[in-house]
């Protein structure tokens, strides 16, 4: 499950505004929102460059959350 306060923080930490983080993922800033607002997925290459920018070891806490009730 993907965590978008997760992304958030890990964003925070790394200096990148989403401005900035959509123009990495080669998207705009519009498509970003759909996407960390869970109205559309996210694609294996689109997790894939979110680890090269922000770390490979982040993918799992991000993309791959367990949701906790």
């Amino acid at each position: 499950m993907f965590d978008k306060k997760q992304l958030e923080a890990e964003l925070v930490l790394a200096g990148i505004t989403r401005s900035n983080f959509a123009k990495d993922l080669g998207m705009n800033t519009s498509t970003l929102y759909k996407k960390m607002n869970g109205k559309t997925e996210w694609t294996l290459s689109e997790i894939h460059r979110t680890g090269e920018i922000l770390g490979e070891d982040k993918i799992p806490r991000i993309f791959f959350a367990k949701k906790v009730s």
